[in-house]
Protein backbone atom coordinates (compact mmCIF):
# COMPACT_ATOMS: atom_id res chain seq x y z
CA UNK A 1 0.00 0.00 0.00
CA UNK A 2 1.26 3.54 -0.34
CA UNK A 3 1.99 5.27 2.57
CA UNK A 4 0.17 8.51 2.92
CA UNK A 5 -1.42 11.19 5.44
CA UNK A 6 -4.61 12.41 6.31
CA UNK A 7 -5.44 15.70 4.86
CA UNK A 8 -3.64 18.38 7.47
CA UNK A 9 -6.47 20.86 8.82
CA UNK A 10 -10.11 20.92 7.97
CA UNK A 11 -11.62 21.67 4.93
CA UNK A 12 -12.43 25.16 3.94
CA UNK A 13 -15.83 25.85 2.57
CA UNK A 14 -15.22 27.86 -0.96
CA UNK A 15 -16.01 31.41 0.13
CA UNK A 16 -18.43 33.73 -1.13
CA UNK A 17 -20.52 34.04 -4.11
CA UNK A 18 -18.89 33.20 -7.73
CA UNK A 19 -15.41 32.81 -5.39
CA UNK A 20 -15.09 36.21 -4.28
CA UNK A 21 -15.37 37.11 -0.65
CA UNK A 22 -15.01 40.54 0.54
CA UNK A 23 -11.58 41.48 2.02
CA UNK A 24 -10.79 43.85 4.88
CA UNK A 25 -8.00 44.66 3.08
CA UNK A 26 -7.66 48.19 1.55
CA UNK A 27 -7.27 48.52 -1.55
CA UNK A 28 -3.74 50.84 -2.54
CA UNK A 29 -1.15 51.42 -5.15
CA UNK A 30 1.02 49.01 -5.96
CA UNK A 31 4.16 50.98 -6.46
CA UNK A 32 5.74 47.88 -8.19
CA UNK A 33 2.66 48.02 -10.57
CA UNK A 34 1.62 45.05 -9.80
CA UNK A 35 -1.81 43.97 -11.09
CA UNK A 36 -4.17 41.03 -9.44
CA UNK A 37 -7.58 41.23 -11.77
CA UNK A 38 -10.44 38.91 -12.89
CA UNK A 39 -11.82 39.73 -16.19
CA UNK A 40 -12.56 38.56 -19.82
CA UNK A 41 -10.04 36.90 -22.44
CA UNK A 42 -9.81 38.79 -25.79
CA UNK A 43 -8.05 37.61 -28.95
CA UNK A 44 -7.27 40.05 -31.17
CA UNK A 45 -6.55 38.14 -35.06
CA UNK A 46 -3.22 39.63 -36.58
CA UNK A 47 -2.44 38.38 -39.84
CA UNK A 48 0.54 36.71 -37.86
CA UNK A 49 -0.75 35.17 -34.89
CA UNK A 50 -3.61 35.56 -32.54
CA UNK A 51 -3.07 37.90 -30.28
CA UNK A 52 -4.37 37.70 -26.84
CA UNK A 53 -5.45 40.82 -24.94
CA UNK A 54 -7.58 41.88 -21.70
CA UNK A 55 -9.32 44.99 -20.53
CA UNK A 56 -10.17 46.12 -16.77
CA UNK A 57 -11.27 49.53 -15.25
CA UNK A 58 -11.22 51.36 -18.85
CA UNK A 59 -7.21 50.00 -19.80
CA UNK A 60 -6.48 47.39 -22.30
CA UNK A 61 -3.39 45.10 -20.96
CA UNK A 62 -1.43 42.86 -23.45
CA UNK A 63 -0.83 38.69 -22.35
CA UNK A 64 1.28 37.23 -24.92
CA UNK A 65 0.81 35.50 -28.36
CA UNK A 66 -0.71 32.36 -29.47
CA UNK A 67 2.62 29.64 -29.26
CA UNK A 68 3.64 26.18 -29.50
CA UNK A 69 3.13 23.82 -26.19
CA UNK A 70 6.92 24.99 -25.10
CA UNK A 71 5.69 28.70 -24.83
CA UNK A 72 5.67 29.90 -20.81
CA UNK A 73 2.75 31.82 -22.01
CA UNK A 74 -0.24 29.43 -21.73
CA UNK A 75 -3.36 30.86 -24.19
CA UNK A 76 -6.73 31.08 -22.02
CA UNK A 77 -10.04 30.37 -23.35
CA UNK A 78 -12.79 31.78 -25.17
CA UNK A 79 -16.08 31.34 -22.91
CA UNK A 80 -14.29 31.22 -19.46
CA UNK A 81 -13.32 34.22 -17.49
CA UNK A 82 -9.62 34.48 -16.50
CA UNK A 83 -7.58 35.15 -13.36
CA UNK A 84 -4.65 37.99 -13.89
CA UNK A 85 -1.64 37.98 -11.92
CA UNK A 86 1.29 40.77 -13.47
CA UNK A 87 3.37 43.80 -13.27
CA UNK A 88 3.06 46.86 -15.57
CA UNK A 89 6.40 46.22 -17.53
CA UNK A 90 8.26 49.28 -19.34
CA UNK A 91 7.94 48.40 -22.66
CA UNK A 92 6.10 49.65 -25.85
CA UNK A 93 2.44 48.44 -26.21
CA UNK A 94 1.64 45.54 -27.77
CA UNK A 95 -1.66 44.91 -29.80
CA UNK A 96 -2.45 47.84 -28.71
CA UNK A 97 -2.45 47.03 -24.86
CA UNK A 98 -0.04 47.70 -21.89
CA UNK A 99 2.32 44.63 -21.07
CA UNK A 100 2.31 42.74 -18.26
CA UNK A 101 5.61 41.01 -17.54
CA UNK A 102 5.42 38.77 -15.66
CA UNK A 103 2.21 37.29 -16.08
CA UNK A 104 0.74 34.13 -14.74
CA UNK A 105 -3.03 33.79 -16.82
CA UNK A 106 -5.31 31.02 -15.26
CA UNK A 107 -8.44 29.85 -16.81
CA UNK A 108 -11.23 29.78 -14.35
CA UNK A 109 -13.49 26.41 -15.25
CA UNK A 110 -17.03 28.03 -15.35
CA UNK A 111 -18.64 29.00 -18.84
CA UNK A 112 -19.32 32.78 -19.06
CA UNK A 113 -20.47 33.45 -22.59
CA UNK A 114 -19.67 36.78 -22.03
CA UNK A 115 -16.06 35.96 -22.91
CA UNK A 116 -16.50 35.91 -26.39
CA UNK A 117 -14.50 38.64 -28.19
CA UNK A 118 -12.24 38.53 -30.92
CA UNK A 119 -11.22 41.38 -32.26
CA UNK A 120 -10.33 42.36 -36.27
CA UNK A 121 -5.87 42.69 -36.25
CA UNK A 122 -6.80 46.75 -37.33
CA UNK A 123 -3.24 48.68 -37.20
CA UNK A 124 -1.45 45.70 -34.91
CA UNK A 125 0.64 43.53 -36.45
CA UNK A 126 3.07 40.68 -34.41
CA UNK A 127 6.69 40.94 -36.41
CA UNK A 128 8.65 39.37 -33.71
CA UNK A 129 7.38 36.20 -33.79
CA UNK A 130 5.37 34.78 -37.13
CA UNK A 131 4.18 31.42 -36.46
CA UNK A 132 5.15 29.13 -38.83
CA UNK A 133 4.97 25.54 -39.18
CA UNK A 134 6.26 23.39 -36.41
CA UNK A 135 7.46 24.40 -33.12
CA UNK A 136 8.19 28.56 -32.75
CA UNK A 137 11.25 29.45 -32.30
CA UNK A 138 10.52 33.42 -32.57
CA UNK A 139 11.32 35.98 -29.92
CA UNK A 140 8.96 38.32 -28.17
CA UNK A 141 9.70 41.56 -26.92
CA UNK A 142 7.63 41.38 -23.46
CA UNK A 143 10.07 37.89 -22.92
CA UNK A 144 13.03 38.13 -24.09
CA UNK A 145 14.68 35.87 -27.04
CA UNK A 146 13.21 32.55 -27.75
CA UNK A 147 14.56 29.95 -25.43
CA UNK A 148 15.85 26.13 -26.51
CA UNK A 149 13.73 23.48 -26.08
CA UNK A 150 13.24 22.77 -22.37
CA UNK A 151 15.20 19.51 -21.14
CA UNK A 152 14.96 17.70 -17.86
CA UNK A 153 18.91 18.50 -16.44
CA UNK A 154 21.15 15.48 -15.02
CA UNK A 155 21.34 15.26 -11.37
CA UNK A 156 24.20 13.95 -8.91
CA UNK A 157 23.23 11.12 -6.97
CA UNK A 158 24.54 12.49 -3.63
CA UNK A 159 23.62 15.63 -4.33
CA UNK A 160 21.61 15.53 -1.03
CA UNK A 161 17.67 16.22 -0.69
CA UNK A 162 15.89 18.32 -2.75
CA UNK A 163 12.59 19.76 -3.35
CA UNK A 164 10.63 20.22 -6.36
CA UNK A 165 8.26 23.13 -6.91
CA UNK A 166 4.98 21.83 -9.26
CA UNK A 167 3.04 24.94 -9.97
CA UNK A 168 -0.99 24.95 -10.87
CA UNK A 169 -2.87 27.58 -12.62
CA UNK A 170 -5.95 28.70 -10.30
CA UNK A 171 -8.08 26.04 -9.44
CA UNK A 172 -6.81 23.40 -11.72
CA UNK A 173 -4.87 20.47 -11.40
CA UNK A 174 -3.92 19.82 -15.07
CA UNK A 175 -0.50 18.52 -15.14
CA UNK A 176 0.74 21.09 -18.77
CA UNK A 177 4.33 20.49 -19.87
CA UNK A 178 5.60 23.11 -18.14
CA UNK A 179 4.76 21.38 -14.56
CA UNK A 180 5.04 18.07 -15.63
CA UNK A 181 8.82 18.67 -16.53
CA UNK A 182 8.94 19.40 -12.82
CA UNK A 183 7.42 15.65 -12.50
CA UNK A 184 9.95 14.32 -14.42
CA UNK A 185 12.82 15.95 -13.07
CA UNK A 186 12.01 14.49 -9.37
CA UNK A 187 11.42 10.98 -11.01
CA UNK A 188 14.73 11.03 -11.75
CA UNK A 189 16.47 12.66 -9.42
CA UNK A 190 14.64 9.83 -7.05
CA UNK A 191 16.49 7.23 -9.64
CA UNK A 192 19.82 8.72 -8.90
CA UNK A 193 19.59 6.93 -5.38
CA UNK A 194 17.80 3.85 -5.72
CA UNK A 195 16.67 4.03 -1.79
CA UNK A 196 15.47 7.79 -1.96
CA UNK A 197 12.41 8.56 -0.15
CA UNK A 198 9.56 10.70 -2.10
CA UNK A 199 7.37 12.71 0.08
CA UNK A 200 4.51 14.60 -1.94
CA UNK A 201 2.60 17.41 -0.45
CA UNK A 202 -0.31 19.43 -2.29
CA UNK A 203 -0.81 22.82 -1.19
CA UNK A 204 -4.22 25.46 -1.66
CA UNK A 205 -3.91 29.10 -2.53
CA UNK A 206 -5.73 32.41 -2.31
CA UNK A 207 -4.69 35.29 -4.35
CA UNK A 208 -5.55 39.18 -3.05
CA UNK A 209 -7.23 40.73 -6.46
CA UNK A 210 -6.08 44.88 -6.94
CA UNK A 211 -9.67 45.57 -6.10
CA UNK A 212 -9.72 44.12 -2.50
CA UNK A 213 -11.25 41.04 -2.92
CA UNK A 214 -9.89 37.67 -2.47
CA UNK A 215 -10.47 34.82 -4.87
CA UNK A 216 -10.17 31.43 -3.02
CA UNK A 217 -9.30 27.86 -4.59
CA UNK A 218 -12.00 25.30 -3.72
CA UNK A 219 -11.86 23.02 -0.98
CA UNK A 220 -10.32 19.52 -2.37
CA UNK A 221 -7.99 21.34 -4.95
CA UNK A 222 -4.48 20.44 -2.77
CA UNK A 223 -5.72 16.54 -2.26
CA UNK A 224 -6.53 16.61 -6.18
CA UNK A 225 -3.06 18.15 -7.24
CA UNK A 226 -0.88 15.89 -4.74
CA UNK A 227 -2.82 12.32 -6.29
CA UNK A 228 -2.67 13.81 -9.63
CA UNK A 229 1.51 14.70 -8.98
CA UNK A 230 1.63 11.11 -7.23
CA UNK A 231 -0.03 8.87 -10.14
CA UNK A 232 2.68 11.03 -12.35
CA UNK A 233 5.34 9.68 -10.61
CA UNK A 234 4.56 6.07 -10.42
CA UNK A 235 3.90 6.03 -14.20
CA UNK A 236 7.27 7.27 -14.57
CA UNK A 237 8.66 4.46 -12.54
CA UNK A 238 8.69 5.85 -8.67
CA UNK A 239 7.95 2.92 -6.76
CA UNK A 240 4.60 3.46 -4.72
CA UNK A 241 6.36 2.28 -1.44
CA UNK A 242 8.62 5.04 -1.83
CA UNK A 243 6.17 7.63 -1.63
CA UNK A 244 4.30 9.52 0.68
CA UNK A 245 1.27 11.44 -0.10
CA UNK A 246 -0.49 14.40 1.83
CA UNK A 247 -1.72 17.82 1.36
CA UNK A 248 -2.74 20.70 3.25
CA UNK A 249 -6.38 21.95 2.27
CA UNK A 250 -6.51 25.57 4.17
CA UNK A 251 -5.72 27.95 2.02
CA UNK A 252 -2.50 30.08 2.05
CA UNK A 253 -3.05 33.76 3.26
CA UNK A 254 -2.99 36.04 0.27
CA UNK A 255 -1.17 38.81 -0.15
CA UNK A 256 -0.85 40.01 -3.40
CA UNK A 257 2.64 39.31 -4.20
CA UNK A 258 2.91 36.53 -6.00
CA UNK A 259 0.45 34.19 -4.80
CA UNK A 260 0.03 31.78 -7.67
CA UNK A 261 3.25 30.50 -6.29
CA UNK A 262 1.76 29.36 -3.41
CA UNK A 263 -1.10 26.90 -5.83
CA UNK A 264 1.61 23.69 -5.98
CA UNK A 265 2.35 20.67 -5.08
CA UNK A 266 6.05 20.21 -3.43
CA UNK A 267 8.10 16.74 -3.88
CA UNK A 268 10.80 16.64 -1.36
CA UNK A 269 13.34 13.76 -2.50
CA UNK A 270 15.84 12.92 0.07
CA UNK A 271 18.50 10.02 -1.19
Amino acid sequence: MTPRRKSLGSTWRWIALAGLMASTTAQAADPAGRLNFVSCPIVRDTPQVPCWITRYKGETYYLGIQQDITADFYPPQLKHRILVEGVVANAPRICGGIVLKPVVVSVLPEIDLRCDRILPAGPYRIDFNARGAGPNRGGDPATGPARPPRGVPSVAADAGPKTFAVRFDFDSDYLTLRNSAQVSAAARYAAASPGARVAVEGLRAATLLSDGKSLVEKAGIAEQRAEKVAEALREVGVSATRLQVGWRDVATEARGVDDYQNRRVDIRVTP
